[in-house]
């Protein structure tokens, strides 16, 4: 049985903020499939960088209003876009 207090400790999903590190063959690869998550998330974006690292390009989104498994999710989504090489998601509590 989970005690009242454990359940007080626990953040909401609000309070999440979910780092993807996307892998891309070339930025239009990237920034498809991450306006196609975002749309299909209907997270909040709080920020977004491309740069380029070697023949590829890294793609870092910050997003709030998921949980971690729609954020795991997503994040399997956009491994599946045309071009994207790999994708990695992180869970953080209490980051703006």
């Amino acid at each position: 049985m989970t005690a009242v207090s454990d359940l007080a400790a626990e953040p909401s999903h609000a309070d999440r903020l979910h780092v993807f590190l996307v892998a891309a063959r070339h930025a239009r690869a990237a920034l498809r499939a991450i306006e196609d998550g975002l749309w299909m998330s209907g997270a909040e974006l709080c920020g977004l960088s491309l740069r380029p690292v070697g023949q590829i390009v890294e793609g870092v989104v910050r997003l709030k209003g998921l949980n971690d498994p729609q954020a795991d999710r997503l994040a399997d989504r956009l491994a599946s876009g045309l071009g994207v090489q790999g994708v990695r998601v992180e869970h953080h509590v209490g980051l703006k």
